[in-house]
């Protein structure tokens, strides 16, 4: 799982509450380190700070990276996303900042078992 978002407390709160789930965490901090992060390895999930500068293009660019399949997104908002944003083939839920632990664990296990 790669969980790219800028802020660390917010980052380390999803990393700590997922790998207690035993999921295996690895973190990017923007754009440029989360493609970075891809080029390691396909995640089974990727939970994308959409608030980022680049956050949508970064969203735009991985249908092209993982064509065959492509890598289910929970984007992590600060205000309610479009309708057309969530019917993205990619994008399988979302994060309304500030969230609870609950409903991060709750759309995980929802798309990757527990």
């Amino acid at each position: 799982m790669l969980v790219i978002e800028h802020n660390w407390h917010l980052r380390k709160l999803i990393r700590a509450n997922l790998e207690a789930l035993g999921f295996e965490v690895r973190e990017a901090v923007s754009e440029r380190h989360g493609l970075q992060r891809l080029d390691e390895g396909r995640p089974d999930l990727i939970l994308l700070d959409l608030d980022l500068p680049s956050g949508m293009d970064l969203l735009s660019a991985l249908p092209g990276r993982y064509a065959a399949e492509p890598v289910p997104v929970i984007l992590i908002v600060g205000e309610p996303p479009n309708r057309h944003l969530l019917q993205r083939a990619e994008v399988r839920g979302h994060l309304l900042k500030p969230f609870g632990v609950p409903g991060l664990l709750e759309q995980v296990e929802r798309l990757l078992g527990a």
